[in-house]
């Protein structure tokens, strides 16, 4: 008795220190694995265009009219690509009994669909649900008495919004039915008596015999989240049938934002056994971190699960409809909007997830890709020109997780760079210069759990190169005007009628190519624009400098002069005279040549040198009686 009792102290006196011991080691494992971010991006690696597949937004059944009225100007912000509507037929009474059989009304869907337009979206049809006239039961989600009547309704429905005599739209996409294997929508199957394969194979064939000459797009079958089933047996059949599938379309609510990623790749996977579909569009017709109506949907990490999952999915799916746009009304109406309702005690407010689309819309031009991303901190980004957008997040669903992120840019080329962080819910933002001049740039970001912020690099100009100069003297530099124009203007520069320039000057390569090396711009005392001009052309296999003036863009008063010895590498110094009766070009070691000029070259302000491969060193310009003079001798304006 007693060594039991020896024994049960022990054991009550050990196992808080067990437990602990055990949280201790479970709490260093999962710091283990946890991968910090150290984001790193190459410029010059562009991925496809910025096709916004994140752009798409579906609104459920909680009202029928006037559900976007009020948000029309507020969704313009998002440049929504598609608005998804379910509901269609047993909200908008679409269909009525007569006495010889059924007619058709578009008029109440239709004002719905205007309102679409009017965000510049375009209306997805969720086609959806039984008109009661249909069922024998009066239900919604029953199948029809006669499978002819659903056949015409969806022939209706295309001719009503792609046909000439409706609407007239192109491009809209027409889903069957909405999570068709949930009990609240009816609960089919693929098989038995509510077969949902059949339901879509007289979906296919009313689109079949719809008389519309515009583009459209059918597909399904929008379950409510990925059955391997729904993509192999449904296939199946359709592959056996040779039905139109335009898109698969499937749910997914998740916490992952790699979840839907997941579900992309295995999709593709089934679909390569049919041939004819396997590269038919993904669409996700409705997602998001919650399908239970909690606030988490209106919460900043819900706004950071959606860039973070975007971040994952963008290059696999065509389109992904944020479920939704508006809450339905207070107080039993759904959280899951970027917008309150009108009648919440706040209407119509962006709720946080409202910012991180709005936020994507600075992605322009094309994807770049994001490398070394973490655990937690995930990133997407795209160039356009001159300008890169990088968009951070750190989803932490426990909003536990800080981090100092690294981000590197690679391969830019050498200049002044602006970069501009902003702290999208924060609406702060700070700018800094950046001098890149061994082509890549590095900035540490701090991110807090769920905070979102926007990187914008613009490269504001470029930084002067040089390389040793005429005389080989390493004191001596030349500007290398590959590395940015060189431009004189008032009230250094004027142009005169008499004038000279002597620069010396290092082709550096023997290209056929033709380029302009300088001009000036003057306009005549009629208004027409012309310019002093110096070119290097190809005349057949002879490479030859003209020197002229180009009147407007008909005339030109010029004299060439070849240049068959100058060598790439090679020094030379060229001088160009005009006066009011002739132009001069001089080369050293190739000659002179002139024209007479029945012109006067006057009222100019700006000369500018071209970026191009040379150098350029000992700068004289003689205009009037200003001089200018440059040795270049590692400073641009020296």
């Amino acid at each position: 008795m007693r060594k039991k009792l020896i024994g049960f102290l022990l054991l009550f006196f050990l196992l808080p220190l067990l437990i602990y011991s055990v949280f201790q080691i479970q709490n260093y494992l999962t710091r283990a694995s946890v991968q910090p971010a150290n984001i790193v991006i190459d410029t010059q690696k562009l991925g496809g265009k910025v096709t916004r597949p994140w752009a798409s937004y579906a609104q459920g059944g909680e009202e029928t009219e006037k559900v976007f009225t009020n948000l029309i100007a507020k969704m313009q912000p998002l440049k929504p690509r598609f608005i998804r509507i379910d509901h269609i037929y047993d909200f908008y009474d679409v269909v009525h009994k007569t006495e010889g059989g059924f007619s058709y009304d578009f008029s109440k869907l239709d004002k719905t669909v205007d309102e679409i337009l009017s965000t510049g979206a375009l209306p997805f049809f969720s086609l959806s649900y039984m008109p009661r006239v249909f069922t024998s039961n009066n239900s919604v989600i029953d199948t029809p008495t006669d499978w002819q009547l659903w056949k015409t309704l969806v022939t209706k429905t295309i001719e009503q919004y792609s046909g000439s005599l409706g609407k007239n739209l192109s491009g809209v996409y027409y889903e069957v039915w909405n999570e068709p294997e949930l009990p609240q929508f009816g609960a089919w199957k693929l098989s038995g008596d509510k077969d949902y394969r059949q339901m879509y194979y007289y979906a296919a064939q009313g689109a079949k015999e719809a008389s519309v000459s515009n583009p459209f797009f059918l597909g399904g079958p929008s379950v409510g989240s990925y059955y391997r089933a729904w993509v192999f047996d449904f296939l199946t059949y359709v592959s056996a049938n040779s039905l139109r599938l335009d898109f698969y379309s499937w749910h997914r609510y998740s916490k992952n934002p790699v979840q839907i990623k997941e579900d992309a790749l295995s999709i593709r996977k089934n679909l390569s056994a049919f041939p004819p579909y396997s590269s038919i569009p993904l669409i996700v017709s409705e997602w998001g971190i919650e399908s239970e109506n909690k606030p988490t949907s209106g919460s900043k990490k819900a706004a950071s699960f959606a860039i973070a999952s975007i971040s994952e999915f963008f290059p696999y799916v065509f389109g992904a409809f944020d479920f939704e746009i508006k809450n339905g009304p207070p107080p039993q109406g759904g959280q899951w909007g970027l917008f309150t309702h009108e009648q919440d005690n706040s209407p119509l407010s962006p709720k946080p997830r409202f910012k991180s689309f709005e936020t994507l819309e600075s992605l322009k031009g094309n994807m770049l890709t994001s490398t070394g991303v973490g655990t937690y901190v995930k990133a997407v980004s795209s160039k356009s020109e001159d300008e890169i957008y990088i968009v951070l997040t750190n989803y932490d669903y426990a909003e536990k997780n800080s981090e100092n992120v690294p981000v590197t840019l690679t391969h830019l080329s050498p200049g002044s760079y602006e970069v501009k962080t902003t702290y999208v819910f924060e609406n702060a933002a700070l700018k800094n210069e950046e001098i890149v001049t061994s082509g890549t740039l590095k900035k540490t970001v701090p991110v807090l759990p769920n905070q979102i912020v926007l990187l914008k690099i613009t490269k504001m100009a470029p930084i002067a190169r040089f390389v040793t100069g005429k005389t080989k003297n390493p004191f001596d530099q030349a500007f290398i005007l590959s590395s940015g124009s060189l431009t004189f203007s008032q009230p250094e520069f004027s142009l005169h009628r008499d004038g000279h320039i002597h620069f010396d000057f290092q082709l550096n390569n023997s290209g056929s190519g033709s380029y302009i090396l300088m001009d000036a711009p003057y306009s005549t005392s009629s208004g027409i624009l012309n310019r002093l001009f110096l070119a290097k052309q190809q005349e057949g296999t002879t490479p030859i400098l003209k020197f002229g003036v180009s009147r407007g863009s008909r005339e030109e008063y010029s004299t060439l002069l070849p240049i068959t010895t100058w060598k790439p590498g090679e020094w030379r110094g060229v001088d160009i005279s005009w006066m009011s009766t002739r132009l001069v070009l001089q080369v050293e070691k190739e000659g002179q040549s002139q024209i007479i000029l029945p012109t006067t070259i006057q009222n100019g302000n700006i000369l500018t040198f071209y970026p191009i491969d040379a150098a350029i060193d000992n700068l004289s310009i003689l205009s009037g009686n200003s001089q200018i003079t440059r040795t270049f001798d590692g400073d641009i304006n020296k």
